[in-house]
């Protein structure tokens, strides 16, 4: 939380913008694995976190919540109370199922309110 206004910025990110494995590149870097027609999509969402946060003022506390790579209208997940917070490498579902949206949205409020990251990439799992 910033001194001067009490805020933090947290930005809900897409799954390209983790990497599959400490020191591996980032999904949005491999060709085979982002569609072509949204590509530059993927490419101008992942600056965000690794060109544009990172230089900001030390004053701007943010954290860059990516979401799991199954995680939306297409992988519905079931509510199942939980979730796991992993850094900027992808955490995988251990039953390989999805995470919920109500699940992803008690991680995001409980990181809101613990306020225990700062200037962080994240990403939720189940």
């Amino acid at each position: 939380m910033t001194e001067e206004t009490g805020a933090s910025l947290f930005v809900v990110g897409g799954f390209s913008s983790l990497g599959p494995a400490p020191g591996a590149p980032r999904f949005v870097d491999d060709p085979s694995r982002t569609p072509a027609e949204i590509r530059d999509e993927l490419i101008a969402v992942s600056a965000v976190i690794t060109e544009d946060l990172p230089t900001t003022p030390e004053t701007l506390d943010w954290v860059f919540v990516s979401r799991p790579g199954r995680f939306g209208s297409f992988a519905p997940g079931e509510r199942v109370g939980t979730y796991r917070v992993g850094d900027d490498v992808a955490v995988q579902p251990e039953d390989g199922g999805a995470i919920s949206g109500a699940d992803y949205a008690l991680g995001f409020v409980d990181l809101i309110e613990q306020g225990t990251h700062h200037r962080d990439p994240l990403n939720l799992a189940c």
